[in-house]
């Protein structure tokens, strides 16, 4: 498929695809293309938001729940919620602690 560079490839690319070349380059472009050709990707948010809730359980502690926010893109008190809740297992301890 190197064939593409040969030829004004960008008058034939609209909407996502042409953002897609745009954004990872001609050469990740056409193995994108050759690995995923007729498949619909969905990047699903699940995946990301259980990231942000890991960061936010690592590191509830060592930063406020502004930043915390305003870094990740969530509310500070969905910051709280999952900061609070790591905190709250953690002071729990073991049921036959002595």
């Amino acid at each position: 498929m190197d064939w593409i560079k040969d030829i004004d490839f960008n008058k034939f690319l609209d909407g996502d695809l042409k953002l897609l070349i745009e954004i990872v380059g001609v050469e990740k472009f056409i193995e994108l293309y050759r690995h995923f050709a007729k498949t619909a990707i969905y990047f699903s948010e699940k995946p990301l938001m259980e990231m942000k809730q890991e960061y936010i359980r690592k590191n509830f502690r060592n930063k406020s729940e502004k930043e915390l926010a305003r870094m990740l893109g969530v509310s500070e008190r969905l910051v709280y919620k999952i900061g609070s809740m790591k905190v709250r297992m953690n002071d729990q301890g073991d049921l036959f602690d002595e």
